[in-house]
């Protein structure tokens, strides 16, 4: 049995949270930018200082052994942070349905879902939600 690598874990990790973000139709920052103010983009390990608009910023935190066989590790558990950063308030129907079908995209796709952290951030005037995930991945 091949076992379940860092490495591996935290491949299909950042290829799940892609596909869910991807689900929502939000764009991938690396291409073009987004112009209209209720569309949202996603970057990995990425800061926006000095552009306002609605996106997403996600990273990785850790990958935990879970699950051995024959002293091999055969399950990791993939730990990631979503920051979500809207120009829209926690209370406007607009980012409360956002993050209703973000969290609703990544339970579907196996992940566990803890949302800490709602805040104003008045620097930049965006308001900014964390969402703590995390997923069993098996070799």
């Amino acid at each position: 049995m091949k076992p379940m690598t860092n490495s591996r874990a935290r491949a299909l990790g950042k290829k799940a949270l892609r596909a869910a973000f991807k689900a929502l139709k939000i764009k991938d920052g690396l291409g073009d930018e987004v112009i209209n103010s209720d569309e949202f983009s996603f970057w990995y390990n990425k800061t926006r200082d000095g552009q306002v608009g609605n996106y997403l910023i996600y990273e990785v935190i850790d990958s935990e052994p879970t699950h051995r066989a024959d002293d091999a590790v055969i399950g990791r558990e993939f730990f990631a942070q979503v920051d979500v950063f809207s120009v829209r308030g926690f209370e406007s129907s607009f980012l409360a349905d956002f993050l209703s079908r973000l969290e609703e995209q990544l339970l579907n796709r196996g992940f566990e879902v803890e949302m800490r952290g709602e805040d104003y951030e008045p620097d930049t005037r965006l308001y900014h939600q964390i969402l703590y995930v995390s997923k069993l991945f098996f070799a």
